[in-house]
């Protein structure tokens, strides 16, 4: 107990590193990737989506898809991923899906035979590490 009779809470120095050094603001898609998101909302258009555009250039990178394909570029753009919906893209190169919540709004973009995505990923992650 403090002097003055309040309790004294101990603070676990490693979780609070850990919890406080690694809060990074997730990058802007824009930032990553911005010939994807251009690519993407030129195929929106094409198809009537076009609606998604303004959410898509607010979108962040809030994490990357880690199931070791060695063709998968996907990653999550939203906290939690509950799809229930999904507009699938008829892209020149590879398969993208933008995949939409029960709110319709994005919260992953699926990207699948793109190893120009994957690079700028990989890159991106790279140098801030």
């Amino acid at each position: 107990m403090r002097a003055n009779g309040a309790p004294r809470f101990a603070l676990d120095p490693p979780a609070e590193s850990t919890n406080l050094g690694n809060a990074m603001a997730a990058p802007m898609m824009n930032e990553v990737l911005p010939d994807l998101l251009e690519e993407i909302v030129y195929l929106l258009k094409q198809q009537g989506a076009d609606p998604l555009e303004a959410k898509l250039r607010a979108l962040r990178i809030e994490s990357v898809c880690d199931c070791g394909d060695e063709n998968c570029a996907s990653f999550a753009t939203a906290a939690e991923v509950k799809v229930a919906n999904y507009v699938e893209l008829q892209s020149m190169e590879g398969q993208v899906i933008i995949d939409l919540n029960a709110n319709d709004e994005i919260c992953f973009i699926e990207v699948l035979g793109r190893p120009d995505v994957k690079y700028l990923l990989e890159e991106y992650y790279d140098t801030q590490s």
